[in-house]
C-alpha cells in the first residue's frame, strides 16, 4: 500500500464503487399458476373486426384461460408447514462437525474461537476485529480481505486508534475495496464508540442497541459480532445464508419482499432457539452457515454430494418428488417455479432462491475538463480538481473539473459546458488556453451507465489562475506527486489515461493514438452511370459487375 504524500495529506485514491444500503420492497401477492384456476371472461376490442350495427359498435369479447396465458409451472402445491426447520434441527451437530473439520481452511485471522474465560475489554477487542472484517467483506472476497484486514489492525489496532484517525487516512488504507462508504461508517461508528462513556470503549454487546446505535452497522453484522464475540444467541442472515436456507426450506419467493425477509430471520431464529446451551455456540453455528453458503450451497453449481444437510434439504428433495399436499393452510409465501413443461419436480436446486428483477440502469453523460497550468519551466505543471460532495455517487472523491451535458452533445457542446462551470471555480477564464477533444469513453457504475467527454486544455502563464473563495465546492491546483496521490475514482483513472496514457503517466505521448478513420472518397461513393452501348440497333445498358473467373475459348469458324 503506497503511504499518502505528506505534500497533500488530506488527498489520497480510492475506488470509486459505491454500494447501496439494503431495502426490502413493498410486499407484493405472490403468483400461483400451480393451483386450479377459474376462467375469466376478458373483454376487449378489436379495430379491425368491430363492424357498426345499429349506429353502435359491436365489441367482441374473447375467454382467456389464466393458467395458460401464465404458462406451465412446476406443480407444488403444499402448506405454510412445509417450511418448517424441523428437518435441519435434526441435523445441527452435523453441520458443526462439519465446520470443525474445515475453520482453518481458508487462514481467516479474525475467525477465533469462542472464550468465555475472556475479560469484557478483550472480548471488546475481538468485536472490534469482526466488526472490520465483517464489513470488509461487504461485496469483497475473502482472498482479498484478508491482506486489507491485515493492514488495517496494524495500523489501527484497536477501536480508541481507529477514532483517531480522519477520512483521508481511512479512505487511503481502503483503496482497492471499492465500496468507499463502508469505510466511512467504520470511522464514524468508531468514533461515536469512542466519544460516550456509556459504551466504555467497545462495541455493545446488545445486537439491538448495536445496530440502533453505531454508524452503518446492520441486523446482520449486529447479530455477526454479538455472537461471535459475546457469545449472545443470536441469528445472522447475510447473502449466503439467504440463499441456503431458501434452499433447504424450498422458498421460492420475492427476495426482498418484507414478507420473505420476515420468514428467513424466523427461520435462522429457530435454529438457533434449538442449538445446545453451550457458551458461544451459537457464534459457531452462524459461522458454519456462512461457510455451508460459501463453499457448498454456492449460487452455481452447488456441491450437494458434500453437504452435511442434504437429508434435510427440501430443495433437494424436491429433485425426486414433489412436496406433500396442504394438511391445513396453503402456503401464501411461494411464487410458482415456471417450466418448459408441466411438472411436479424441480430441475435443479438453483431454482431457489427465486431470481430478482434486473434493475434497469440510467444513463448519463458528463463533460469532463482536464485543465493543466503551465509555468515557465517544464517541471512547473499543474492540475485543477474538484472535490465531489460527501454525500452521493463518488462522495468525498476528487476529479477534474466536470459537468452534466445533455445525450449526444457534440464536442464543441461539451467543452463550452465545461468552460461555463469553470467560471465558478477560478478568477480568470481558462478560455485563453488551448483546448482538444480527447474521446468519449463509457464508465458503467452499479445502477448508471455514464459516458465522460474529454477535454484536455492547457494554460500557460507565471501562477496557476487563483481559485474562488466562492467556489461552490474544494477546489485545488496540484502538482505531479499529488495528482498521483490523489483521491479519485476508478472512472477519473480512465479519463487521465485517455489525456495521459496511464494513471500516474503526465507525458502526452503516452497517450493512446487515436484510430485514424479512413474518410471515403467522394468519387468512389457515387454511383457510377450506367454505360449505354448500340449493338444491333437497340440500347444495351451494362451493368458493372465483379470480375469472374474466365478461360479462353476458341472462335468457331
Amino acid at each position: 500500500m503506497r503511504e499518502t504524500s505528506s505534500r497533500s495529506p488530506s488527498i489520497v485514491s480510492i475506488p470509486d464503487s459505491d454500494g447501496s444500503d439494503y431495502t426490502p420492497i413493498a410486499d407484493s401477492p405472490a403468483k400461483r399458476t400451480s393451483l386450479k384456476r377459474k376462467r375469466a371472461s376478458v373483454a376487449t376490442t378489436s379495430t379491425s373486426t368491430a363492424k357498426k350495427a345499429n349506429g353502435k359498435d359491436k365489441v367482441k369479447s374473447e375467454v382467456i384461460d389464466i393458467e395458460d396465458s401464465a404458462g406451465p409451472s412446476v406443480s407444488r402445491d403444499h402448506g405454510s408447514e412445509y417450511h418448517s426447520v424441523d428437518e435441519i434441527v435434526k441435523s445441527q451437530k452435523d453441520l458443526l462437525d462439519w465446520f470443525e473439520s474445515c475453520r482453518e481452511t481458508r487462514g481467516m485471522p479474525w475467525r477465533k474461537r469462542y472464550d468465555s474465560e475472556l475479560i469484557m475489554e478483550e472480548k471488546g477487542q475481538r468485536a472490534y476485529e469482526i466488526w472490520v472484517s465483517e464489513v470488509m467483506l461487504q461485496q469483497t472476497q475473502v482472498a482479498t480481505v484478508i491482506a486489507y484486514w491485515k493492514r488495517w489492525i496494524e495500523k489501527w489496532p484497536t477501536i480508541a486508534d481507529l477514532a483517531k484517525a480522519d477520512v483521508e487516512e481511512v479512505n487511503a488504507m481502503w483503496r482497492g475495496l471499492g465500496y468507499y462508504r463502508r469505510a466511512r461508517s467504520l470511522l464514524a461508528g468508531a468514533k461515536t464508540v469512542m466519544s460516550k462513556s456509556k459504551y466504555q470503549g467497545r462495541l455493545p454487546d446488545d445486537p439491538a442497541v448495536l445496530e440502533k446505535e453505531i454508524d452503518g452497522v446492520g441486523r446482520y453484522t449486529a447479530g455477526a459480532i454479538c455472537s461471535m464475540a459475546y457469545g449472545v444467541r443470536t441469528p445472522i442472515v447475510d447473502g449466503n445464508i439467504h440463499r441456503l436456507l431458501s434452499r433447504l426450506l424450498a422458498a421460492h419467493a420475492p427476495q426482498t419482499s418484507p414478507s420473505t425477509v420476515k420468514f428467513l430471520w424466523t427461520s435462522a431464529e429457530r435454529l438457533v432457539n434449538h442449538l445446545p446451551e453451550d457458551k458461544g455456540i451459537a457464534g459457531d453455528w452462524n459461522q458454519a452457515l456462512m461457510e455451508l453458503g460459501s463453499q457448498v450451497c454456492k449460487p452455481v453449481s452447488p456441491d450437494c454430494g458434500s453437504c452435511p444437510l442434504r437429508k434435510g434439504c427440501k430443495a433437494y428433495s424436491e429433485l425426486s418428488r414433489p412436496p406433500p399436499l396442504p394438511q391445513e393452510m396453503i402456503c401464501t409465501l411461494c411464487a410458482s417455479i415456471p417450466s418448459s413443461s408441466d411438472t411436479d419436480k424441480i430441475s435443479s436446486v438453483t431454482i431457489f432462491p427465486m431470481r430478482k428483477e434486473k434493475k434497469t440502469s440510467r444513463s448519463e453523460e458528463e463533460s469532463v475538463l482536464v485543465l493543466e497550468w503551465r509555468g515557465e519551466s517544464d517541471d512547473d505543471r499543474k492540475w485543477l480538481f474538484v472535490k465531489r460532495p460527501e454525500k452521493g455517487l463518488l462522495a468525498g472523491l476528487f476529479e477534474p473539473p466536470t459537468s452534466p451535458v445533455p445525450t449526444s452533445s457534440s464536442p464543441s457542446k461539451c467543452l463550452a459546458a465545461s468552460l461555463e462551470s469553470l467560471q465558478d471555480y477560478l478568477e480568470s477564464s481558462a478560455e485563453v488556453g488551448t483546448h482538444r477533444y480527447v474521446s468519449s469513453i463509457p464508465h458503467i457504475f452499479s445502477h448508471i451507465n455514464m459516458t465522460y467527454h474529454i477535454h484536455h486544455s492547457v494554460l500557460t502563464s507565471p501562477a496557476p489562475p487563483p481559485i474562488l473563495a466562492s467556489a461552490p465546492r474544494s477546489t485545488v491546483w496540484l502538482d505531479k506527486v499529488e495528482v498521483d496521490h490523489a483521491n479519485v475514482g476508478t472512472g477519473v483513472k480512465k479519463v487521465w489515461a485517455e489525456v495521459y496514457g496511464s494513471w500516474g503517466s503526465f507525458d502526452l505521448d503516452n497517450a493512446p493514438k487515436g484510430k485514424k478513420i479512413k474518410k471515403g472518397n467522394s468519387s468512389a461513393t457515387k454511383k457510377k452511370p450506367l454505360e449505354e452501348v448500340v449493338k444491333n440497333g437497340k440500347i444495351v445498358k451494362k451493368i458493372m459487375m465483379p470480375a469472374m473467373p474466365t478461360r479462353k475459348v476458341k472462335d468457331v469458324v
